[in-house]
């Protein structure tokens, strides 16, 4: 391991932490209140040592997921609005047929001669009361009509106010990813200054600390390691490069020119593979 004879102090490079048209708009988000308990998990080391943490995180249902849940429940009630409404109209065609009838009839028995007698008497009263007949069953299928109308706008109020829920949660386990990834950083952080820092006095290793700190915490450090994490790979490491070895695939040394931090590497992870649909969050939201 490092000793260290030079007390002069050092920078600290570190930062800071129709009707279908009408529905279907909702249909994801009622689909999200009812699975919402399907889980993914991502895990989080808080920067304590010894402590680790476990960060569950709700898995993003797909959009193909959300939408198969919730079109056979919306489209059964839109399937029932279009028949009631159909059938509706047909009723009003048939009350207006028979109400012209009626009239036709009525007109035959003003005339002066009268004509027909009890045929046409008993003709019409035949009439009205089919007349009479359609008008109920218009009523009813109105009512009808109207009763699927308001379960419909009921149904889309339901939907405006899960759909705010949804986002809410989603922003949640957005948070969430962000503090795992973010724990990991500091994690990682802690337990480099822990290897490379092992020996010296107080003073000594706080320099050593602050040294390994502000050469890690880097920009361009801090993508690699968040690209890590993304992508599902080892989350990087500090190693002593042993004497005549080679230094391993994807790996850096720390600092050459700092006495506390000659001969120590990071070792990090295969920069070409693709990160994860469902990985952390971009590495801008990373101190650093």
């Amino acid at each position: 391991m490092s000793e260290y004879d030079d007390d002069d102090d050092l920078s600290y490079g570190g930062g800071g932490t129709g009707l279908v048209a009408m529905v279907l708009p909702f249909a994801t988000a009622i689909a999200a209140l009812a699975l919402g308990a399907v889980l993914g998990t991502a895990i989080g080391w808080v920067i304590k040592p010894a402590e680790k943490v476990e960060v569950r995180v709700p898995r993003d249902l797909t959009a193909a997921e959300l939408a198969e849940a919730c079109a056979p429940q919306v489209s059964e009630t839109v399937d029932e609005l279009e028949k009631a409404q159909s059938r509706v109209k047909e009723l009003e065609t048939e009350v207006k047929s028979r109400q012209a009838r009626v009239e036709e009839l009525e007109a035959k028995q003003r005339k002066p001669s009268g004509g027909g007698g009890r045929n046409l008497a008993a003709e019409l009263a035949q009439a009205k009361k089919d007349l009479e007949e359609a008008r109920e069953q218009l009523n009813i299928a109105e009512a009808e009509k109207e009763r699927l109308v308001v379960e419909l706008t009921q149904t889309k109020q339901k939907l405006a106010e899960t759909e705010e829920d949804l986002e809410e949660q989603i922003e949640k386990t957005e948070l969430a990813k962000e503090d795992a990834l973010t724990n990991k950083w500091y994690r990682f952080l802690n337990d480099a200054q822990l290897e490379v820092c092992e020996k010296g006095n107080r003073k000594k290793l706080g320099k050593c600390r602050e040294t390994v700190e502000a050469n890690l915490m880097s920009p361009v450090r801090r993508d690699k390691f968040a690209h890590c994490v993304r992508s599902g790979q080892a989350v990087p490491t500090v190693h002593e490069l042993e004497k005549k070895a080679t230094l391993p695939d994807f790996s850096e040394m720390i600092n050459e020119e700092a006495k506390q931090t000659k001969g120590w590497y990071v070792l990090f992870c295969d920069p070409t593979l693709p990160e994860k649909e469902e990985g952390f969050l971009n590495e801008e939201h990373l101190p650093g």
